[in-house]
Order: C-alpha cells, then sequence, then structure tokens
C-alpha cells in the first residue's frame, strides 16, 4: 500500500510537505500541491487531495471518542460539540468501542473526510504506537483526551487519575473504615492499581475477595460484582466502584439482599455523572472538571487550525475534587 513517504520520494520533498499538500494547506504553493496530488494518483494512493474549507469558508471537525453508553463520556462529547459549534464549525464523531483498530480506522479516515482538526479520546494501552503512524502519516492537528499515554508530539488533557482514586480511598480511610472493597471492569484496571497502592501506602488491610473485576460494564457489572461479595459472611463496611455506574449497580445489589447504603456498607464512585446527584441515596463521587476539559481540548485545538505556524505542545493535568453526598457514612 502507498504511503506519503513513498510520495515524498518520488516528489523529493519530505513527508511533512505531502501531508499539507494533500490537505490543501496555505503553506504550500499550488504547483507543489498539483505535482504532489498527480504522484499520488499515479501511485494510487488512497487520499485524494482534501479541501479543508466548505464554500461558507466554515469546516469541520472530526472527534474520536471510545463511546457515549457512559454518562461520562457523553458528557464530554456534547461539550465538545458544542464548543465546535461556538467557532463555526461542524462535528463529525467516530466511537471506537475501546478498540485500537478503530481507532487507527478514524484517524485514517476522518482526514479523507476533510477535517481540519481531531479531538481524539482515548482510554488505549496502546495509544503511543497509534500516534507514531498518525504522526508519520499527517500533519493536521490533533489533541488528545487520554490517561494513558504521555505525549510530547501532541498536545494531551487528562484529568489526574491517581490523586482521584487516592482522595476516594483516603475519605474512606479517614472515615474509620479498614475494610474496603474495590469492584470494576478490565478497561479501568488502571484505578485499580491505584486503589492497591494507596491501600498498601496507608497500610490497610487487602482482602482480594474484596477486589472483583468483570468483562462486563456499568450497573450490571457494579451489580453482579458486589453481588460476589456479598454471598460471603464476611463483607466490607465500604466499597471503591471504578465509576459511577458500577457504584449504582452495587447499591442495588445491596438493596436487593436488604442491607442498607450507607448504614452496611458504604458505596463512592468516580465521575460525578448527572445522575449520582438523584439517586437515592445520593452517591458519594470524585468529580473530575470535564467541562473544564472539553473547553481546553477545542481552545488548544482551534490555536493550532488557524494558525498552521503555530507549534506549542501543551499537556495539561487538571484536578478532581471530593463530592460528599449520602451513600458513604459520615463516622464509623
Amino acid at each position: 500500500m502507498t504511503t506519503l513517504k513513498d510520495i515524498a520520494e518520488v516528489a523529493g520533498v519530505n513527508v511533512s510537505t505531502v501531508s499539507k499538500a494533500l490537505r490543501d494547506s496555505s503553506d504550500i504553493n499550488e504547483e507543489t500541491k498539483l505535482k504532489i496530488a498527480k504522484i499520488a494518483k499515479e501511485l494510487d494512493y488512497k487520499f485524494e487531495t482534501v479541501k479543508r474549507k466548505t464554500s461558507n469558508g466554515f469546516g469541520t471537525i472530526g472527534v474520536i471518542c471510545p463511546e457515549i453508553t457512559s454518562n461520562y463520556y457523553s458528557q464530554i462529547v456534547s461539550i465538545i460539540e458544542d464548543e465546535i459549534k461556538k467557532e463555526g464549525y461542524f462535528c463529525i464523531i467516530g466511537f471506537t468501542n475501546f478498540e485500537t483498530d478503530n481507532e487507527k480506522y478514524y484517524l485514517k479516515h476522518l482526514f479523507n473526510a476533510g477535517v481540519q482538526g481531531i479531538i481524539f479520546i482515548s482510554e488505549s494501552s496502546e495509544l503511543n504506537n497509534t500516534l507514531l503512524e498518525y504522526k508519520k502519516d499527517t500533519s493536521i492537528p490533533l489533541v488528545l483526551i487520554a490517561q494513558n499515554t504521555e505525549t510530547k508530539d501532541f498536545d494531551c488533557i487528562k484529568i489526574d487519575d491517581d490523586y482521584g482514586v487516592r482522595l476516594a480511598v483516603e475519605h474512606l480511610i479517614q472515615l474509620g473504615h479498614k475494610d474496603i472493597g474495590y469492584i470494576g471492569d478490565e478497561l479501568s484496571n488502571t484505578r485499580l492499581d491505584i486503589f492497591m497502592r494507596v491501600m498498601q501506602e496507608n497500610k490497610m488491610r487487602v482482602n482480594k475477595k474484596w477486589i472483583q473485576v468483570s468483562e462486563e460494564r456499568f450497573e450490571k457489572c457494579g451489580y453482579e460484582l458486589m453481588s460476589n461479595i456479598l454471598k460471603s459472611d464476611d463483607i466490607p463496611t465500604a466499597i471503591l466502584g471504578a465509576y459511577d455506574d458500577i457504584a449504582i449497580g452495587a447499591i442495588k445489589a445491596i438493596h436487593d439482599k436488604d442491607l442498607k447504603v450507607p448504614d452496611d456498607i458504604s458505596v463512592i464512585g468516580i465521575d460525578n455523572v448527572r445522575v449520582a446527584s438523584y439517586y437515592c441515596p445520593e452517591i458519594t463521587t470524585v468529580a473530575g472538571p470535564v467541562e473544564e476539559m472539553g473547553k481546553i481540548a477545542v481552545k488548544l485545538l482551534f490555536k493550532k487550525v488557524k494558525d498552521e505556524q503555530y507549534k506549542v505542545v501543551q499537556n495539561v493535568m487538571l484536578s478532581p475534587m471530593l463530592i460528599q453526598r449520602k451513600s458513604v457514612i459520615t463516622k464509623i
């Protein structure tokens, strides 16, 4: 398959020049654009020259997101879409279902669709390899919202997950809880790692029966894992759900066993989804500044969309905060 590097070698230019020419960058003169487009066509390159602006002068931004089934991602996408609209641009949104191949697919085909920039939301542990391929093949601006990567090549915004899990666990410890469990899905295992580290740092006993992980997600995950824990007579006084949807499932499982939250078992979540403050009992959780994260991502992207000479890379870490409600007992 023909790559940008193949075209660059024939044209006698670098890969960046080819990428810019095929995306109609103002950095490249028309003669060079036509030459590169001709070579690309001769080599049967799959991306044709794309005009990056519509006839009314506006453009399109691509957004790649794992899913919007969860309230967390739907909040982020809603904020990003609204901010992009304020700039007078349109959105194309692709959902990856946490699959690396889908991430690569959308990165490739959003370029072909003529977007002027991409906001890429990912939880992938293989993200660095994907970004390496992207950098090699194209140069349109990209901003990351990603927890599991460190990059010096792209703007990246993340919430300090380490601090967030620490807030939750140490809040329970300060209230007197000594028997603390964790439930989560496999996609949230980084939070489990942090949980275990914080427990060890605080010299807390870790009962493996109270550490449950499932392939299931959301409320079903929380319900099934909490039900497993409750089969034993030896149960924890508090549970950390990897995120609020899991905490909600756990609360139902506790109630279905005729136990009470928080009197019998306290439950704490992460993400502060909209329903958390309306659930019964209202859920204590750790809230990340999701609105600010979305706005910063759009601001950083458009700085480069509007000024192709702007090359500063920014990595932004946002701190979450503890929201105390009624699902955690005030003192043991």
